[in-house]
């Protein structure tokens, strides 16, 4: 018979599996470096998870959810305009590698939608909503663009003065 799941255990696995694959990326994610810098055996992932896939999936979504979260928090601060406020933290050198790992496993996602599915399924919805405001799209390919070509560039200053353009230029409460 198989032991059971603990499922403390397996948020807890899942949370350091979610801070490797930031610090280290997800394209060449194998579970014998993982589990040892986990302090576990390969085979307890495993356990936890059933197949590295499944774990990749669980990755990709809690990245994800992380990100949504988070711009949900910075979003509701009352200071200046939301856009801005999820842009600067968004845009922080000390998140940079997070977010080249949530383009990575975009990108993953992508190349294999039938493997991650969920993660597609609510990449986008999660920030448009279910009903895809056209205003809210536009607000979402504006930041990931522009956050791409700054990861991309480098390009700090021109990028930011694109953003204070389409701010400048959105239609209010759009």
């Amino acid at each position: 018979m198989a032991r059971p799941i603990d499922k403390a255990r397996r948020a807890e696995l899942l949370q350091g599996s979610i801070d490797y694959a930031v610090e280290h990326g997800l394209a060449d994610l194998t579970l014998r470096p993982l589990a040892e810098a986990l302090g576990v055996q390969p085979n307890t992932l495993a356990h936890h998870f059933g197949s590295k896939e499944e774990l990749l999936s669980e990755i990709l979504n809690g990245v994800r959810d992380r990100l949504r979260a988070t711009r949900a928090e910075v979003a509701a601060d009352p200071r200046g305009d939301p856009i801005e406020a999820v842009w600067r933290w968004t845009a922080d050198e000390r998140h940079e590698r997070f977010f080249r790992s949530f383009f990575e496993a975009y990108g993953l996602a992508l190349r294999r939608p039938e493997r991650f599915e969920p993660f597609l399924a609510r990449v986008v919805s999660d920030w448009v909503g279910p009903a895809g405001s056209p205003a809210a799209t536009l607000e979402l390919a504006v930041l990931r663009g522009l956050l791409l070509d700054l990861l991309t560039t480098g390009e700090r200053e021109r990028v930011e003065e694109a953003l204070r353009l389409y701010i400048r230029r959105a239609p209010a409460n759009a």
